[in-house]
């Protein structure tokens, strides 16, 4: 009785917070000022699944059976049907690669746990300076890492509880410039008993700032200064996300339709709401669409994805997105899931 009073306060909350977003992201900007650029490692902000990529980013509450859950709800690792493997390659602006993967296991009845990893990698970039505005002849790269381990508990039959703990690398090698330091995603799961409806929540990128230990010249008019900089910290991309999921078949063996809104309260931009779903039919072909409500360049989304095992017996699922990023473009996306 104690531990479901508990659940009960958690739930409480989140819906409360989940009103409190979803009021507020259709905020004009007029009254806050987006505080954009102030956060770095935004590759901690790319989603890798392509997947969810599709769905718009609505997954906090959405029911993710596969490996790939860490990357999004770590609660939901415990509802794994088998150990999973996933891997994910995400085509960013301006011919920046983003490749992700996990691995995931149940430990009982009860628990699971995961290793993952993602990576940006900017690929050869011309050096340009002050002096040399139209290159040096000489090029560097940009590169970033995060590996961890995630765990996740069913506390009862109903509430799930994840955290991820990863160590964060990037940096320029070709100029000996390196940050690191730790991040920490904490999230949770609940069936409500309605139906299908199901609620969700994630703290995704907790963490210390990331400083580089180095000094820079700095430049006024196009004239050197006289002293060096230290470079200034910087956060971490610390995103509060709550969502609610249902799926409108949930007793039709042949067709599911889940759609999910999540509020989205990131550190350095306004709140938005997150809108997708998904179709699947059969278990074996699935469309999705979604879109942000507030977002300063992405708008909508969209994708499909196969899974194989009625064909082969074996789990394995393809899938794409395209997002419109606006000016920025679109962004196209794939990944792969393995059930062993």
């Amino acid at each position: 009785m104690m531990k479901m009073r508990y659940i009960n306060k958690i739930v409480g909350l989140l819906l409360l917070s989940i009103t409190f977003l979803v009021a507020d992201g259709g905020n004009s900007g007029t009254e806050i000022v987006p505080k954009s650029g102030t956060s770095g490692a935004h590759f901690l902000s790319i989603s890798p699944d392509a997947r969810f990529a599709g769905m718009g980013n609505a997954f906090a509450a959405y029911q993710n059976k596969k490996a790939s859950a860490v990357f999004y709800n770590p609660a939901t690792l415990v509802y794994l049907e088998n150990s999973d493997v996933f891997f994910g390659m995400v085509n960013w602006f301006a011919d920046v690669k983003v490749s992700s993967a996990s691995y995931a296991m149940r430990m009982g009845s009860d628990r699971a746990i995961a290793f993952h990893y993602r990576a940006l990698d900017t690929g050869d970039m011309k050096e340009t300076t002050i002096g040399f505005p139209n290159g040096t002849g000489k090029k560097f790269s940009w590169n970033s890492l995060a590996v961890g381990v995630s765990t996740a508990s069913r506390l009862t039959e109903k509430f799930s509880f994840g955290v991820n703990l990863y160590y964060i690398k990037e940096g320029s090698g070709d100029y000996n410039l390196e940050s690191s330091a730790w991040g920490l995603d904490i999230s949770t799961f609940y069936f409500t008993g309605f139906n299908s409806l199901k609620l969700g929540m994630t703290i995704r990128n907790f963490g210390p700032e990331l400083d580089f230990a180095e000094s820079h010249v700095d430049y006024s008019d196009g004239v050197e200064t006289t002293d060096d900089e230290d470079y200034r910290q910087y956060h971490i991309p610390l995103t509060f996300q709550i969502g609610l999921s249902y799926d409108f078949f949930e007793d039709n063996p042949q067709h599911s339709l889940t759609v999910n809104v999540d509020g989205v309260h990131p550190n350095d931009s306004l709140e938005r709401v997150n809108l997708g779903g998904e179709y699947i039919y059969m278990d074996f072909l699935s469309a999705r669409f979604g879109m942000y409500s507030n977002h300063d360049t992405a708008s909508i989304m969209g994708g499909f994805g196969v899974n194989l095992k009625s064909f082969i017996n074996q789990d394995v699922s393809f899938n794409y997105s395209v997002s419109n990023y606006g000016l920025l473009d679109y962004v196209h996306q794939f990944s792969i899931g393995y059930g062993l």
